[in-house]
């Protein structure tokens, strides 16, 4: 006897009971209202090739109110009481419209997948029409779908700039990051829509969105983040990032923002010099890591540091991520005098197979089904600003850009540290790269601690 595989929806559907407490009313409408059987049996005498209608009353998806399943041909639609029938029943039509002419996946481009949605709508009216549905689709109501597909495509196109990247996968999982912070600030959808397609360009906020945490895209990290073990904003790692209204902070965001949309236009090219970056073995005692360096003096060298910050940690496939950033200010001379001293931002990545920590974390996981990783040296990148060049602008920019990193990494700043030795040479003990244990010890230097 084979028992039939628990179809995507369903399983989405005991998730979410299993997430309600025992008092909560079913989120499964069974059976379906009898407007909503009328349509799914339309589209059967009709020849489209549907499985199981799940109408719920709360969505399976995070801003989602309704789906197709392109395996399964199942369709799940929202309708709570807050929702009008007719604004469900023309979701219903939509995946409906979906079922009539299944897309080809994956997508190619953004602007692909929302001129396919612009003709799954189109499609949709046409259902309507055919099965005498046609007052559902008023010409108010036309033009206000079209406007909210056009909207969608511009917030994605908006993010992908914002991200660095034209990852399809990345970019939409980002743009959920973002609404979820949005919506813990009280942010209203049109206001979040207005800062990511540049008709609110007010610093502050657009400072906010261009800082969002980052760490949320790499799907494992070692150190978890709990809101409750924020550090003081003030003592933060990145003093040049929390300037309030200043003139320096409305340029460092404008011109993260240039530079972020850059890596994504020049994306490819980004990853095919930075692959072929040359890495250093250096072994310290019985730690061995691999390091490189960065020189940032210009807004092409900045755009180089944030694509490969971004290169290493995003595709870290199969490895949960530690992180340590550490900053030393003043380097290379005792003269106080000197007007612009070199700062150095040092980076170590420490890779461990999915497999040693999610075994850990949640038992019940099946080791066969994690990704088979070898082990990997940890990773050192130094980034220098270097001394006698007034980089105050691109160290705020970086500066903002580090605060989306910071939300699963170990921190520590040397406030003022003097030194006439190079740390990029320096090899005594004072300077080595931490390895795993020391990250998880004390330090009297640590300002965040664990994020």
């Amino acid at each position: 006897m084979h028992n039939r595989r628990v179809s995507t929806f369903t399983r989405q559907l005991q998730e979410l009971r299993a997430s309600l407490p025992p008092e909560a009313p079913d989120p499964l409408i069974d059976p379906p209202p009898e407007a909503f059987l009328h349509l799914w049996e339309c589209a059967r005498a009709s020849g489209i090739e549907v499985s199981t209608l799940l109408v719920v009353r709360q969505p399976l998806d995070v801003r989602a109110a309704g789906a197709y399943s392109i395996e399964e041909h199942d369709i799940w639609v929202w309708y709570a009481p807050d929702i009008p029938e007719e604004q469900a029943l023309r979701t219903l039509l939509h995946e409906l419209a979906h079922a009539q002419c299944p897309p080809t996946l994956p997508y190619a481009s953004f602007e692909e997948e929302w001129a396919e949605e612009r003709a799954t709508w189109q499609r949709a009216i046409t259902l309507a029409r055919d099965w005498g549905r046609e007052h559902l689709f008023s010409k108010v109501c036309v033009e206000d779908i079209f406007d909210e597909v056009e909207a969608c495509l511009q917030q994605r196109l908006a993010t992908s700039a914002i991200l660095g990247s034209r990852d399809m996968e990345r970019t939409e999982c980002a743009l959920k990051q973002l609404w979820c912070e949005a919506t813990a600030r009280g942010w209203s959808g049109e206001l979040l829509h207005d800062v990511l397609t540049g008709d609110k360009t007010h610093p502050a906020f657009l400072g906010e969105v261009l800082t969002f945490d980052r760490c949320a895209l790499h799907p494992c990290w070692e150190i978890m983040h709990e809101p409750e073990d924020d550090p003081d904003p003030d003592a933060l790692f990145g003093p040049l990032s929390r300037l309030g209204e200043s003139t320096l902070l409305a340029s460092a965001v404008e011109m993260l923002q240039r530079t972020l949309a850059s890596c994504a236009h020049q994306e490819e090219a980004l990853r095919t010099r930075l692959a072929m970056r040359s890495w250093q073995a250096v072994t310290l005692g019985t730690m061995s890591y691999e390091r490189s360096r960065q020189v940032v003096q210009d807004e092409a060298s900045l755009q180089e540091a944030l694509a490969l910050v971004n290169q290493l940690c995003f595709e870290a496939h199969g490895y949960a991520l530690r992180m340590h950033w550490q900053c030393f200010d003043e380097l290379f001379s005792k003269q106080e005098q000197l007007t612009h001293p070199a700062r150095l931002y040092c980076l170590h990545l420490f890779y461990t197979p999915w497999k040693e920590v999610l075994s850990d974390i949640s038992p019940w996981i099946d080791p066969e089904i994690l990704p088979d990783c070898q082990k990997r040296r940890p990773r050192a990148v130094w980034f220098l600003f270097p001394r006698g060049v007034d980089t105050t602008l691109l160290e705020a920019s970086w500066q903002l850009f580090l605060l989306s990193w910071t939300r699963c990494a170990e921190i520590s700043y040397e406030g003022s540290l003097s030194t006439p030795v190079n740390p990029l040479q320096d090899r005594r003990e004072a300077q080595r790269a931490p390895s795993p244990e020391d990250s998880k010890g004390g330090n009297e230097n640590t300002m965040g601690g664990t994020a």
